[in-house]
């Protein structure tokens, strides 16, 4: 008696690899991306917490990733970061994926009608949603959108 598999058992095994894979996949992906923009979301707030204490100790916002006490890597595979002067000297970080939602996030350290959001208190760290998916992005790492804003998130 001849021993080994049949042509059908193997489609089986082949099917069952493709069904686990096809769901498998999708997941992994979007783990992955949770994953980017987790590592963005704490470099922009270690960029930003920089930039703040910068401003306090020189009283201006500084002029340039280098002039902070921190290292960054301006352009990572998938984001692309910079620096950001909302009002007087409100200093914060601009964060530009290659693909996907860009945003900015600033501290409050000096209020400012014009730029910062009424609603904060000095010291209040906020986002600022520039262009892609907004609402998906910011549910995504867990922010809520400013009542009676579109665009502010804390």
């Amino acid at each position: 008696m001849k021993q080994g598999f049949t042509l059908i058992e193997l489609m089986v095994v082949v099917l069952i690899i493709g069904i686990l894979s096809g769901i498998a996949l999708p997941q992994y992906q979007r783990s992955v991306e949770k994953a980017r923009t987790a590592e963005a979301m704490l470099t922009t707030k270690n960029i930003v917490d920089a930039a703040a204490i910068y401003a306090t100790t020189y009283r201006q916002c500084p002029g340039s990733l280098s002039d902070l006490d921190i290292k960054v890597n301006p352009n990572t595979k998938n984001w692309n970061f910079g620096l950001t002067k909302e009002g007087e000297r409100n200093c914060g970080a601009t964060v530009s994926p290659t693909q996907g939602t860009a945003f900015t996030a600033a501290r409050i350290l000096v209020k400012n009608s014009a730029t910062s959001p009424s609603k904060f208190d000095t010291g209040t760290m906020y986002w600022h949603c520039t262009s892609g998916s907004c609402t998906e992005f910011f549910t995504m790492i867990n922010v809520q959108p400013i009542s009676g804003s579109t665009v502010y998130y804390q």
